[in-house]
C-alpha cells in the first residue's frame, strides 16, 4: 500500500483494531476498497463488523446511532466519521428499496453476498489483505460491472441498482457484463417503482462521468431511458454530448438543445428538481441563446450570467459542439471590466427619472427606460455618469400615459 493510501486508511484501521481488541471482527468494505483496487481517489470509508450496534456503542466514546434498526452507527475517530454496520443478510424488498427483514450474522462472506456488484463486494482487513469471494478484483482488472449472484434478484431487491450500473459504467469507464446487461433489459420496467429523486441523483452522476458515453449507451441498450422523464423524446445516443455535463442545469439546457420539447419549468417539475436548479437552467438557457445568436461573449451575456455558472456555460458550449476550447478566461476578463454589475450600480435610478418627468403618470415606461439605460451602458454607448445619462434621457421621449 502506497504512503498516500496508508495515510487515508490509517484512522479506519485504528477503529478496526479497537473492535478486534474488544473481541470482534471488522473490515473496510464497499466503495473505498473498490477505489483502492482500481487506483481511484478514495472517498468515504465504511466499516462492516461482527459486532452489534450496542456493542460498538460500548467500545467507542463518540457514536451516533443513525440507523440502529439496520445495524448502522457512525463512529467518530480523529474527527472523521465512519459508518460502522453489523454483518447482515436481508430478505424481502416490498418497497423495492428497504429489506423487510434484517438478520445480523457473524460471517463477512454472508454480508458481502447481499451487495450489488462484485467490485463492491470486497472487504479489506487492517493489514491490507483483501477478502474477495466474488472475484471483484478480477472484474476491475477486466473493467467489467458484474452483479453479485443472480442479477435479476439483485435488481428486484432495489431497481435503482440498474441506474447505478449505468452510472458506474460512466464514472469508471467500464463495460457492463452481458448477463447483468440482459437482466437490466428484462427488469428495466421496475424503475417505475423508484422515486424520481433517487433516479435524478444517479442520472446527474452518469452524465458527469469520464465514460458518460458508456453510461448513455447502457441507458439506451437496456431500455432504462424509456423510464426517464422527457429523455425518451429523442434518440439519446446519437445526440450524446461531446463532453461530460456536471449539473442538472447543464443537462436541462442540453436536452432542450437536442430537441426535447418542453419548458425548463416542466423539466424541473417532472424530475422534482429545486428552484435553484430551475433558476440556474434559465440563466444558462439565456446565455446559450445569446451566444448562438450573436456568436460572441458580449458584455450583456457575462452581466446576466451569474459568475459561478461560467464553467457550466463553457461545458455546455463544448458539449453542444458550438465552441471548441474554453471561454472561461474570456468571460472572467469581460466580467472584471464590466461598467456595472447590477441595476443598483447605474448612476441614474428610477427616482431620478420620475423627478425629471413629475407630470407623467408612473407606469411600465419607467422600467423600460432603466432597461434601455442599462443596455446602452453595457454596450459602451453610454458612460455610467449621472449627467451623461440625464442628457441621454432628455433625448429619449417617455410615453405620456401608463400604457
Amino acid at each position: 500500500m502506497n504512503p498516500t493510501n496508508e495515510k487515508v486508511f490509517q484512522p479506519a484501521f485504528e477503529v478496526i483494531e479497537k473492535i478486534e481488541q474488544a473481541g470482534g471482527e471488522a473490515y473496510i468494505v464497499g466503495g473505498a476498497v473498490r477505489d483502492y483496487i482500481s487506483g481511484r481517489p478514495i472517498g468515504d470509508i465504511d466499516i462492516a463488523t461482527s459486532e452489534k450496534p450496542g456493542r460498538i456503542q460500548e467500545i467507542f466514546d463518540k457514536v451516533i446511532p443513525v440507523g440502529i434498526e439496520h445495524g448502522t452507527v457512525i463512529v467518530r475517530h480523529q474527527s472523521i466519521s465512519y459508518e460502522v454496520t453489523t454483518y447482515r443478510i436481508e430478505e424481502g424488498y416490498e418497497d423495492f428499496r428497504h429489506p423487510d427483514e434484517v438478520t445480523f450474522v457473524k460471517d463477512i462472506n454472508q454480508d458481502l453476498a447481499r451487495r450489488d456488484f462484485t467490485m463492491n463486494a470486497m472487504a479489506m482487513d487492517r493489514h491490507g489483505n483483501i477478502v474477495d469471494p466474488y472475484e471483484g478484483k478480477k472484474a476491475i482488472e477486466k473493467q467489467l460491472i458484474i452483479a453479485v449472484g443472480d442479477p435479476v434478484i439483485r435488481f428486484q431487491e432495489d431497481p435503482l441498482r440498474m441506474m447505478r450500473a449505468a452510472r458506474f459504467s460512466s464514472q469508471m469507464n467500464f463495460n457492463i457484463d452481458l448477463g447483468t446487461l440482459e437482466a437490466m433489459n428484462e427488469q428495466a420496467h421496475l424503475l417505475e417503482n423508484i422515486s424520481i429523486e433517487r433516479i435524478a441523483e444517479e442520472t446527474v452522476k452518469l452524465f458527469s462521468g469520464r465514460g458518460f458515453d458508456n453510461g448513455i449507451k447502457a441507458l439506451v441498450q437496456t431500455g432504462l431511458v424509456n423510464h426517464l422523464p422527457l429523455m425518451n423524446q429523442v434518440e439519446l445516443q446519437p445526440n450524446a454530448p461531446k463532453v461530460p455535463l456536471h449539473s442538472w442545469p447543464e443537462i436541462i439546457v442540453y436536452g432542450i438543445r437536442i430537441g426535447i420539447d418542453t419548458t425548463i419549468g416542466n423539466w424541473a417539475r417532472q424530475w422534482k428538481l429545486s428552484n435553484k436548479v430551475k433558476k440556474e437552467a434559465e440563466h444558462l438557457f439565456y446565455a446559450f441563446s445569446q451566444f448562438t445568436t450573436n456568436k460572441e461573449v458580449s458584455n450583456l451575456l457575462v452581466y446576466r450570467l451569474p459568475f459561478p455558472l461560467f464553467e457550466a456555460f463553457d461545458r455546455l458550449l463544448q458539449a453542444a459542439g458550438v465552441y471548441e476550447g474554453s471561454l472561461v478566461e474570456v468571460m472572467k476578463n469581460k466580467h472584471e471590466k464590466l461598467p456595472i454589475f447590477s441595476k443598483k450600480d447605474i448612476a441614474f435610478q428610477a427616482k431620478d427619472l420620475i423627478q425629471m418627468y413629475p407630470a407623467t403618470p408612473k407606469g411600465p415606461w419607467i422600467a423600460k427606460a432603466i432597461d434601455e439605460i442599462e443596455q446602452a451602458i453595457l454596450d459602451n454607448r453610454l458612460p455610467n455618469d449621472y449627467e451623461k445619462i440625464k442628457e441621454w434621457v432628455e433625448k429619449w421621449n417617455p410615453p405620456e400615459s401608463n400604457s
